[in-house]
């Protein structure tokens, strides 16, 4: 629904109007501009009358902006009466505003300037600031976006410098507003996030729910509606305990567009009714025609043409009173579509002429826009080059000026001292050509020194850069060496065992001298050791690609069950051959999303450390669940448990070889690699055991989706 964004697009400008044009947060109305009249006809000191001029010049942006700047102009006066920097700046910035909320941009812009060089002259920050922020907002009215945000930015800066968090946080808006402006709707919102980040640290309620309701924009633009029904969910909640009705309405307003968006018809218009009747209560019409215009949208996807038609023609209807073109080619979006779905050819071409003919208008004032930028920008560019001439000017004037004072002392001098400078003349003329043979040869070993001072700092940079490669390069070599003395120190400790097993196996054998009975337990035992010296021969290889490499993880939605199933029947000879009871009690329901492979291997190894500890006619149960939107899968055995002290080690490298019931040789290896694995697939592993009484080993993975 391509209409959402531009209509949002107006709705966050329309409220920035009010956070920034009108900086001081001050919604005063006649009655108080009354009071500050009646206050300021009494005597008082001028430090008081100049901050009642602040408060009457700001109650006034609410009321009447051209006496605003009236009272801006006498507060000034006042100001520079007291020498007060402070609030000569911020009243150039007062008249900004005037002019600003009168759409006066460019003579706003002016006065900005003013108070901005003005607060920086004088070490002004929080004035500076905000002048810049007002700057940006002038630009971004007047389209140009990149000088808004690089005043934004300037003007972020100094707010974080001087911890001002209100300052930060609105900048942070600001700039996201932009990016959404510019459909860059990812980078937007992350400045909409560090602004609900600031507010709520600062626990600003208003501005939390403003900030929760711009991420939601976001995410609708981004066709995401679950996470901006979330968000927009959450600026409601706030918003109704503020008994804030505009906040309510917008959040109402946005719950309605997303329920749109995923055709849930009921729900978007349940709320969009809400809104409606909230913001008909304060009687704000632009948000109205947008909340109209929704409905229109929320009938026209329910097949309900009738009802598209009179909403998009009550949003019409209120638009062209308001004198909004945006609204009104919204609304006429809206009535073509419900007209051509109704088969209402003639009316359908009536609005879709009046719709192109709306287009051409608002192109047209882009391009006057444009033009009136681009001849802004030249005069600024011709009013900055005037005044780099008068600072040049004004700097050469005030070196004459030094200069004519220096001359006059000099012959003022000369006059006092030239009878008693004719006596000593010839001396002063050799200690001055002394001299300055001294200075000359003191100036030429300077400029020597200075250059070998250079050549030392270039020296030193490259000597320091060096350093710090080879740190670099040491380091990860000292890792990759222990990688490596780990990796034989398994390989000489965990591999020798075995293969000497084998070796003797396989002596016995070809002595030959063994009876078939023999024979056969002697074959059993043989591939006992070759499956368990195979299968630690995987973990080895596994764990080593891991820490040289990395792993790679291609995670799916799999059955646990199944899995579990297929792990179980590749250890159905050694389950038989220890006569143990294996159950899978998992639900054949449960899936999990992760590496299948990397979880077979992990279960693998877990039942296979499982059937190697536990006694002819112990029991391992495997089973599955859904605990707290987490897969959790458990290896449950009723084997001897593990001791207190080789628990706190493994799932380390500092282990050492155990001995199954029947003699088979185990590492904590694979326990070390189905931890890396667990934890490459955002799960957790962990387990319970107590000598005697079993082990039960766990793991956690994220849901997967039910096919």
């Amino acid at each position: 629904m391509p209409y959402l964004l531009p209509s949002v697009n107006r709705l966050i400008k329309f409220c920035l109007l009010i956070l920034l044009f009108a900086v001081n947060p001050c919604f005063a109305q006649i009655t108080k501009v009354n009071e500050l009249q009646a206050k300021l006809k009494g005597t008082m000191p001028d430090t008081a009358r100049l901050t009642l001029l602040k408060k009457l010049s700001t109650a006034y942006s609410a009321v009447d902006p051209e006496k605003k700047f009236y009272y801006a102009m006498v507060y000034q006066t006042l100001a520079k009466k007291l020498n007060n920097h402070e609030a000569v700046a911020d009243a150039y910035v007062q008249m900004g505003v005037s002019y600003g909320i009168r759409s006066k941009i460019d003579t706003a812009l002016t006065y900005f300037n003013l108070g901005y060089n003005y607060a920086k002259t004088h070490g002004i920050k929080i004035t500076e600031a905000r002048a810049l922020a007002n700057i940006g907002f002038a630009y971004n009215r007047l389209g140009d976006y990149r000088e808004a945000i690089n005043d934004y930015f300037k003007a972020l800066a100094i707010y974080k410098d001087i911890k001002f968090e209100l300052g930060t946080n609105q900048c942070y808006t600001n700039i996201g507003s932009i990016y959404y402006d510019m459909d860059k709707t990812d980078i937007a919102r992350t400045y909409f996030i560090q602004s609900l980040n600031g507010y709520t640290k600062s626990k600003n309620d208003m501005g939390i729910a403003a900030a929760l309701f711009s991420v939601g924009n976001c995410y609708l633009a981004n066709k995401e509606s679950d996470k901006a029904i979330s968000y927009y969910t959450k600026s409601l909640q706030m918003r109704q305990k503020m008994g804030d009705l505009n906040g309510i309405s917008l959040a109402r307003m946005g719950l309605g567009r997303a329920y749109t968006q995923q055709k849930k018809y009921a729900q978007a218009i349940t709320n969009l009714d809400s809104a409606l009747k909230n913001i008909r209560t304060l009687g704000d019409k632009y948000i109205e025609a947008n909340v109209l215009n929704s409905f229109a949208d929320a009938y026209n996807g329910s097949n309900n043409y009738d009802k598209a038609i009179d909403y998009g023609k009550q949003a019409l209807s209120i638009a062209r009173n308001i004198k909004s073109k945006g609204v009104s080619y919204e609304a006429m979006d809206k009535l073509v579509t419900a007209y051509h779905k109704k088969g209402d050819l003639e009316n359908a071409f009536k609005y879709q002429t009046q719709y192109v003919l709306t287009k051409d208008s608002i192109q047209e004032e882009r391009m006057l826009k444009d033009i009136s930028l681009i001849e802004m920008n030249r005069v600024r560019s011709e009013n900055a080059d005037l005044e780099k001439s008068n600072q040049e000017i004004a700097s050469q004037n005030s070196d004459y000026l030094v200069k004519i004072n220096k001359y006059s002392t000099a012959i003022i001098a000369t006059s006092l001292i030239l009878a008693s400078a004719i006596v000593f003349l010839g001396i002063l003329y050799r200690r001055n050509q002394s001299k300055q043979a001294t200075n000359k040869l003191l100036l030429k070993q300077k400029d020597e020194i200075a250059l070998i001072n250079n050549e030392l700092a270039m020296l030193n940079e490259e000597v320091i850069t060096q350093m710090e490669l080879s740190n670099a390069q040491n380091i990860e070599l000292e890792r990759l060496n222990n990688i490596k003395n780990k990796f034989f120190s398994i390989i000489s400790h965990d591999l020798r065992s075995p293969l000497s097993t084998l070796q003797t196996l396989l002596a016995v054998y070809r002595q030959g001298d063994i009876e078939e009975k023999e024979l056969g337990e002697l074959l059993v035992k043989l591939e006992d050791t070759i499956l368990t010296t195979g299968n630690f021969l995987d973990n080895l290889l596994e764990w080593s690609k891991n820490q040289l490499e990395g792993m790679t993880v291609n995670p799916v939605d799999f059955n646990v069950s199944d899995s579990i199933d297929e792990n179980i029947h590749l250890f159905k000879t050694k389950i038989e051959l220890k006569q143990l009871k294996v159950n899978n009690m998992a639900a054949k329901n449960i899936t999990a999303f992760a590496d299948r492979d990397m979880i077979d291997l992990v279960i693998r190894n877990l039942l296979s450390n499982s059937i190697k500890f536990c006694n002819t006619g112990d029991e391992i149960t495997l089973n599955a669940g859904i605990k707290n939107n987490r897969a959790v899968i458990y290896i449950k055995d009723t084997g001897p448990g593990i001791s207190r002290e080789e628990s706190e080690k493994l799932f380390s490298l500092e282990h050492t070889l155990s001995t199954g019931t029947q003699g088979e040789k185990g590492n904590h290896l694979g326990l070390i690699l189905c931890k890396d694995m667990i934890v490459q697939n955002n799960g957790t592993i962990g387990f319970e055991s107590h000598p005697g009484q079993g082990t039960t080993f766990w793991f956690d993975l994220p849901v997967g989706k039910v096919s």
